[in-house]
């Protein structure tokens, strides 16, 4: 059996993205129902901790999004609407490449991260696990962010993030640090 696994925002985008009849159920995780460990499903929840938790292995791409047919993509990931993964990159297990994001060559985005709407990874970006990339922003070639680091929505980030640092801003700087 196909399961949606998600009925909010996210889940209700993911489900508008595949043909009728893609999945045999829908499930929502706001009731505490699950699929069986026999199902394939996939996990349609914003929050990348929850979509960590409860997994998911099914992928989804939207049918406008153009993907390169020389990349890795995990399973349980979304990629949306006229998003662009190009040659090379690799997408880890249950990440949300959202509409309008670029993903450009010989990207790495970590397992559970969410590339928010409309935001640009340049060419050899690297992106930690459960890394959340907000909507608009722009990361310069080869920088790295940390796992689980926050960019905050229109940023321009040209230099390394660390590792659950929240930054923001034109250029992008370090808002929340990390607690020692």
């Amino acid at each position: 059996m196909k399961v949606l696994h998600g009925k909010g925002g996210h889940g209700r985008v993911v489900a508008d993205s595949v043909k009728a009849g893609t999945f045999d159920a829908w499930t929502d995780d706001a009731e505490g129902t699950a699929p069986k460990p026999s199902d394939h499903w996939h996990t349609a929840v914003g929050d990348n901790r929850v979509r960590q938790a409860k997994g998911g292995v099914m992928r989804v791409f939207h049918p406008t999004a153009c993907v390169s047919n020389a990349i890795d993509v995990g399973e349980g990931t979304y990629i949306g609407p006229h998003a662009v993964v190009n040659t090379e990159a690799v997408i880890g297990r249950g990440c949300i490449i959202n509409t309008g994001a670029i993903v450009e060559h010989d990207c790495r985005v970590g397992d559970y991260s969410h590339i928010a709407p409309g935001a640009i990874l340049c060419g050899g970006v690297r992106v930690g696990e459960g890394a959340l990339v907000g909507a608009g922003a722009v990361v310069r070639p080869g920088v790295r962010i940390g796992a689980w680091a926050v960019i905050g929505c229109g940023a321009a980030v040209v230099c390394d993030v660390p590792a659950g640092e929240t930054w923001a801003g034109v250029p992008a700087r370090c808002l929340k640090p990390v607690s020692s």
